[in-house]
């Protein structure tokens, strides 16, 4: 099958890599299109999973309902915070750590590819705290240990490495692998650097249903006609829990709403101007490769409107200048709102659908979707050239698993 792929990826050299257009595809393409593998979600994951199964030399179609990283993607505030998020399982903080050092691996790569500049900064995290007491409540309540990639700094260190915090800072965790990236710029990268290894896409595909018979998945029905494959991998967030419906999966998607800001510094402010991440217990505070600084981020669970108030744009500035003081001097640029899709276990669904041969899920991501990209398309290829979740230690994170869990109760 590999060989097979890569004959036709070599064989498509009269096919132009750029975006394919709604109008373009319904006139040239309505009821041609067949591909090894469609993946439906033009999201970081899906854009990154497109990326890695086109450098693998597979025969890739990438569909998205509106636009490349219009979503979630775009909404993100980009950390790769592998070390300082709290993640209640294992494997979550493993693949974790491993995306981002494969993400760092890939950077050169996919900007040659790509010709994008995905903003890439290792300049590492800072968890401040205003007291002793808010140290021990810390580590109190994070349920894995402390990583080992963390450094203490008492009162006096944090005044010398970051003098821009509130000079009443007890102390912070500071975490020095710690990377962000600017989250569309990377969505574009990998969308690119597919296009440029053979990989098909296509925009504005409406009403998606995936296409079975007694044999498994052979495809998909859309608003432009049927495409035909061997596999589907759903990859398209919120919208993932309906196409898992049509096969009688049950994969809930629970939104959570979430509001960032971005302000900027003055040449004669610069000193204000965080050079790290801050990324503490009620903000995030993240300097940008754009020169930007962004500012994060609300939670909204259920909301799914995408209005920015002004309640929770004034609650994140007060807790910026809280802890960044020089924040007042920085100009303020704009306001976004977002949907993350959760899920009722806090695990992404990332696997293959037993049940029904082909199908293959990688969404529900929440908040970390541009940190476990990288990893998530490698075990998406991985599981499409034919190793098990098992062999990939990812067995519980089966799209299937609440199906399962359902039937045994």
């Amino acid at each position: 099958m590999r060989e097979e792929a890569r004959s036709r990826s070599r064989n498509r050299s009269g096919y132009h890599p750029g975006t394919v257009s709604r109008s373009k595809a319904g006139a040239e393409f309505r009821g041609k299109l067949h591909a090894e593998t469609i993946i439906v979600g033009g999201g970081v994951i899906g854009c990154a999973i497109a990326c890695e199964l086109a450098t693998r030399g597979h025969d890739v179609l990438l569909v998205e309902r509106a636009r490349i990283a219009g979503g979630t993607s775009c909404a993100a505030a980009g950390m790769l915070a592998a070390d300082s998020e709290e993640f209640t399982h294992a494997v979550m903080a493993k693949l974790a750590r491993q995306s981002r050092a494969l993400l760092h691996e890939q950077k050169e790569r996919i900007g040659a590819l790509s010709g994008v500049e995905m903003g890439l900064q290792q300049q590492g995290f800072i968890t401040p705290f205003r007291s002793y007491s808010e140290v021990s409540s810390y580590k109190n309540n994070r349920l894995s240990a402390l990583s080992t990639e963390h450094i203490w700094w008492d009162r006096v260190a944090v005044q010398q490495e970051a003098s821009w915090l509130n000079r009443d800072t007890y102390g912070a965790f500071y975490r020095p692998s710690e990377s962000e990236v600017l989250p569309v710029n990377l969505t574009q990268a990998y969308v690119r650097s597919a296009q440029a290894m053979g990989a098909r896409v296509m925009e504005g595909v409406q009403d998606v249903r995936l296409h079975t018979d007694v044999n498994g998945v052979q495809g998909i029905e859309t608003s432009i006609g049927t495409m035909t494959s061997r596999n589907v991998i759903i990859a398209t967030g919120l919208h993932g829990e309906e196409l898992m419906r049509h096969v009688g999966l049950k994969s809930p998607v629970l939104p959570v709403k979430g509001e960032i800001a971005a302000v900027q510094f003055s040449p004669h402010h610069a000193g204000y101007r965080p050079d790290k991440t801050v990324y503490a217990e009620d903000i995030y505070i993240v300097p940008k490769a754009n020169g930007e600084v962004w500012i994060g981020a609300t939670s909204l669970p259920g909301r799914t409107d995408m209005n920015v108030s002004v309640q929770g744009i004034q609650k994140l500035l007060a807790a910026a200048t809280n802890w960044v003081p020089g924040m007042k001097e920085a100009h303020f640029i704009r306001a976004w709102a977002g949907i993350r899709p959760s899920t009722p276990d806090g695990l992404p669904y990332v696997g293959a659908c037993e049940s029904v041969p082909g199908l293959f899920a990688a969404f529900g991501h929440y908040r970390n979707g541009i940190l476990l990209s990288a990893i998530t398309a490698s075990l998406m290829a991985d599981l499409i050239f034919g190793k098990t979740s098992e062999e990939l230690g990812i067995q519980d994170l089966s799209p299937e698993r609440l199906n399962i869990k359902e039937m045994l109760q």
